[in-house]
C-alpha cells in the first residue's frame, strides 16, 4: 500500500472533485517534529544561531544593558495527537477535526544600529501520519520545508513600511517566501477499494494575523507585490499557532486577504521532493 502525495496550484486543485471509495480512514494519529534547518543574517555584531537543527534563532546586540536579543522560537514541539477525517469540503476548525502543528514566536526587542539581524530562515516539519481507524502502519510526509524572509526595520523617525501602533517604532516584517498551496495525497487501505484522495489544509489558529501585506512592506522584505506575511510590534512577543485539517472532498476555499489562512505553508519547493520521498505503508 503506497501513499501517493500530489501537489499542484491552488486554482487547479480547487477544480478537483473526489468520489471517495468506501474505505475511508476515519481517524489519524500524527507525530510532528519541527526545526530550523538554515538561517542567514546580515553582517554586524551580536551572537547569532549557527548550529542546526535548531529550535530557536537569536540575533542582535541589545540596545540597553541587560536587554535581550531578538529571537524566533519554535514552541509546542514535538507534538503528537489525533484528528478525524472530515467527509466533505470544509472541515470545522475545532475538535475532533482540527490537529495542532506548531507555534512560532517572534520576541521583538530593540537592538543597536549595525547589529546582525535575521534575513531568512527555513523551518522544516517532519510528519508521521498513522491511520488509527482502521489501524494501519504509519508513513512519512516530509520533512516539509517552508522559507521565511525577515526585515528588521529602522527605529528612527520616518515613514514605516509596516505601520505600528501609536507610540511604537516601525514593525518588523515576516514574509513567507514560498507562496500558498494546499496539498493532497492518495492512500490505499489495502481492502480492494483502491486509492482515496485526502486533502490537507494548514492555517493559523491563533496569534498574529497572516495576510496579504502592502507593497511597501513586501518590497522592504525583498519580496514582490502581493506577498503573504505578518508584522510584529517592537518590544512585544507575537505568536502564531498553526493547525491542520484532513478532508476527503476538495480543498478549503481561500479567504479574503484580511482573513487569509496559511494554506500549505509555502509548499512550492517541496512538491517534487515529496513525490520522490513518499513511503510505502504496510498493514501492521
Amino acid at each position: 500500500m503506497k501513499p501517493r502525495v500530489a501537489f499542484s496550484s491552488l486554482a487547479g486543485l480547487l477544480l478537483l472533485a473526489t468520489s471517495p471509495a468506501e474505505a475511508i480512514v476515519v481517524e489519524w494519529d500524527y507525530s510532528i517534529n519541527n526545526y530550523f534547518s538554515t538561517a542567514t543574517y546580515t553582517s554586524g555584531g551580536g551572537t547569532t544561531t549557527s548550529t542546526f537543527p535548531a529550535q530557536s534563532l537569536s540575533w542582535g546586540v541589545p540596545s540597553t544593558s541587560g536587554g535581550a536579543q531578538s529571537s524566533l522560537v519554535i514552541g509546542n514541539n514535538p507534538i503528537n495527537g489525533s484528528l478525524d477525517t472530515y467527509l466533505g469540503a470544509t472541515p470545522p476548525q475545532s475538535a475532533p477535526y482540527l490537529g495542532q502543528t506548531l507555534s512560532l514566536t517572534h520576541h521583538n526587542h530593540v537592538i543597536t544600529s549595525g547589529s546582525a539581524s535575521l534575513l531568512s530562515a527555513t523551518l522544516e516539519s517532519a510528519v508521521l501520519l498513522t491511520p488509527a481507524d482502521p489501524l494501519l502502519a504509519g508513513f512519512n510526509l516530509g520533512p516539509i520545508p517552508f522559507t521565511i524572509s525577515f526585515t528588521e526595520t529602522s527605529n528612527t523617525a520616518g515613514t514605516c513600511a509596516a505601520p505600528s501602533p501609536a507610540g511604537n517604532p516601525c514593525n518588523d516584517i515576516f514574509v513567507l517566501s514560498g507562496g500558498l498551496l494546499n496539498f493532497s495525497f492518495d492512500f490505499d487501505a489495502g481492502d480492494g477499494d483502491g486509492l482515496v484522495k485526502y486533502f490537507i489544509n494548514i492555517f493559523p489558529t491563533s496569534g498574529g494575523v497572516l495576510s496579504t501585506l502592502n507593497d511597501d512592506a513586501c518590497f522592504a522584505a525583498g519580496a514582490g507585490s502581493g506577498c503573504i506575511g505578518f508584522s510584529t510590534p517592537e518590544n512585544q512577543s507575537t505568536t502564531l499557532a498553526f493547525g491542520f485539517t484532513i478532508s476527503t472532498n476538495r480543498l478549503i476555499t481561500v479567504p479574503e486577504p484580511g482573513m487569509l489562512g496559511l494554506l500549505g505553508l509555502g509548499l512550492l519547493a517541496m512538491a517534487a521532493m515529496l513525490q520522490r520521498r513518499s513511503r510505502a505503508s504496510m498493514r501492521g
